[in-house]
């Protein structure tokens, strides 16, 4: 599993809850298996599908989350609300300010992405990189801060941010 950094927060979540999850941006789709596997009802977004699930629970949304208006993401997804949202190793800004929108009240959101400091980061592009304190700030978006880091990775690799949030 790609280990993120309140793994053992989101393990327990997902083990003790049953419902709707929403993972953007859900890359080889490690979280949607782990999501099915606990008998969740899950929509996957990405640009394209990497595992061939037939479950009746599992919905996969082919979308370019960087090109697509916000409105059209909310209209595929059938403006669903969710009890958890996951959203690891992307950046596109316009999207966390759209993800209260998809949470029920009390819904989770895990958030966890590179971050840049002193200039440098992980990735090529300073753009898809947060900056200081970026998800901190994102508790004033009808979210409540439940758990926020600031550092490096659980693998000692890289700087990231994470942030556990709770949909008031």
């Amino acid at each position: 599993m790609n280990q993120v950094f309140y793994q053992n927060s989101l393990l327990k979540f997902i083990r003790s809850k049953k419902g709707k999850a929403l993972d953007l941006a859900s890359g080889n789709e490690t979280f949607v298996k782990l999501l099915l596997k606990n008998n969740w009802y899950v929509d996957s977004v990405d640009l394209k599908k990497n595992n061939n699930f037939n479950k009746k629970n599992y919905t996969f949304n082919c979308i370019d989350l960087e090109k697509i208006k916000l409105s059209k993401i909310r209209k595929k997804l059938a403006l669903r609300k969710y009890e958890l949202v996951i959203l690891f190793r992307f950046l596109h800004r316009p999207l966390l300010r759209m993800i209260p929108l998809l949470m029920k009240k009390n819904g989770l959101f895990f958030c966890e992405t590179y971050m840049i400091q002193n200039g440098k980061g992980k990735l090529n592009t300073k753009k898809n990189m947060l900056r200081e304190k970026e998800l901190f700030n994102l508790k004033n978006c009808n979210l409540n801060l439940l758990k926020f880091y600031q550092g490096k990775d659980s693998q000692k690799r890289n700087i990231i941010q994470t942030a556990i949030f709770k949909r008031v």
